[in-house]
């Protein structure tokens, strides 16, 4: 036999050697970086707020060193870790009446940053007037601190989603994990709809329900806040859509992942929401806010116990289990930071089903270039003081007797155009349009029929 050649893949370590990592807008998160200033212009939860109780918390978010405190009046303080004096960490510091207070020289901050005292400096010293300590905005909601880090004078609305509110019985719990790899690589996760057949039904069980075995068709469907990652299947007599939401630059929500498309359902709701928060290149927080209803039956198993820091209520999220388990029943978390802590995109081979991997890093890296020449990224849209609109959606129907969907294009095609109803019903208030996309869905299947 004649020797192979390094074409032929046999033994090509030698000349298939990974190529090197460059430098990559995309993964920089800290300040002055390009990718870092676009991650500036939103609202990012950095904390529980059961983690911030009587001391002060150092934490480090988008590559910089903070510290996070509630003062006496409860008021949450977001400052510089290092006092501006000397340098000493305000994770030592006192939390007073108002602000809090270095223990080094006593010099007190409010939690705008103000200079309130320079301790044993004379009262005429024009150091509270000259100088102020880093400091950065908060809110606090469903049990999560949210900051802005980016210019105050360009500081968005603060956006919460319809979601968060419907249906009627939503109850919200927070979730923060942290995770040792690259932001993007954990957002990419969830643009790539086929790693749930593969990762969460047919190689580690049945993390999720058996009707993720079957292989879907994909698409990636465009709307106001980013794009819908979409898997459609045909399950026995049934069709089911399970469309992500994947919201620029860091937010998803997710329906959740028992649904075995056994009983007909329309929900434009969710599971999951959840944000991508860096701390710096190389780690990440996943932190988010999962969904108890009626329709969210993973979600309402889980003890509300178990959810917290380091704890989501679902298997494969942290290290938690036996390295060899983890082997063995691999979950995101393994698939993530196996990785490494940011991903070589110039070692990677993609193919047909990575095509929303591919969009979404178009629509980052356009959205970086933007704020770099000066121009304002796309924000949530408020709609009249009412809550933003989102459109993760969970649909299965019947199919007709002589239903026409039997290929992956005409799956793809319904659940495309099944999507695009979710889409245009976005002005109606959540059970309106519930109802109105129902109707407009279940028409789409007639009309398929008769086409």
């Amino acid at each position: 036999m004649s020797a192979q050649t390094p074409g032929d893949g046999f033994y090509s370590g030698y000349h298939h050697r990974p190529a090197a990592i460059e430098p990559n807008p995309l993964t920089q998160v800290g300040p002055g970086t390009a990718g870092g200033e676009y991650l500036r212009r939103y609202w990012h939860p950095i904390v529980l707020a059961s983690e911030v109780k009587d001391l002060p918390k150092a934490i480090r978010i988008l590559g910089e060193d903070l510290v996070i405190f509630r003062d006496r009046s409860g008021t949450i303080g977001l400052l510089h870790k290092h006092c501006i004096h000397r340098g000493a960490s305000l994770e030592f510091g006192i939390p007073q009446d108002r602000g809090i207070m270095c223990c080094y020289h006593g010099w007190q901050f409010d939690t705008n940053g103000r200079i309130l005292s320079v301790g044993a400096e004379p009262q005429t010293s024009r150091i509270p007037t000259n100088f102020g300590q880093g400091a950065y905005p908060v809110r606090e909601a469903h049990g999560l601190i949210f900051a802005y880090m980016g210019p105050p004078e360009l500081m968005p609305e603060f956006p919460l989603y319809d979601t968060f509110s419907h249906p009627d019985d939503n109850a919200l719990h927070p979730i923060k994990m942290t995770i040792p790899c690259n932001w993007l690589q954990i957002v990419e996760n969830a643009c790539d709809p086929i790693h749930n057949a593969y990762l969460h039904a047919i190689v580690s069980g049945e993390q999720f329900s058996a009707a993720f075995k079957v292989l879907p068709a994909l698409d990636f469907v465009e709307t106001p806040l980013g794009f819908l990652s979409m898997a459609t299947r045909h399950v026995k007599d049934k069709v089911y859509i399970r469309a992500s939401d994947i919201i620029l630059p860091n937010v998803a929500q997710f329906a959740s992942g028992n649904n075995d498309a056994s009983k007909e359902c329309v929900n434009i709701s969710c599971g999951l929401t959840r944000w991508v928060v860096p701390v710096d290149d190389h780690n990440s927080y996943y932190t988010g806010l999962t969904h108890y209803s009626e329709r969210t039956d993973v979600w309402r198993r889980a003890d509300p116990s178990e959810l917290g820091v380091d704890r989501m209520g679902f298997i494969g999220q942290t290290a938690d289990r036996p390295y060899e388990e983890r082997q063995m029943e691999p979950g995101d978390y393994d698939a993530l930071v196996s990785q490494g802590s940011i991903a070589n995109h110039k070692s990677e081979h993609l193919g047909t089903t990575d095509r929303g991997i591919v969009m979404f890093r178009r629509m980052l890296g356009r959205a970086i270039e933007a704020v770099r020449i000066g121009e304002v990224p796309d924000l949530p849209r408020l709609y009249r003081d009412a809550p933003v609109r989102t459109y993760n959606h969970e649909v299965v129907l019947t199919l007709p007797s002589q239903s026409n969907i039997t290929d992956m294009r005409t799956l793809a095609d319904f659940g495309r155009r099944a999507a695009q109803v979710v889409i245009d019903t976005d002005a109606l208030p959540p059970l309106e349009r519930e109802t109105a996309a129902a109707d407009r869905i279940r028409q789409l299947l007639v009309n398929n029929l008769a086409g």
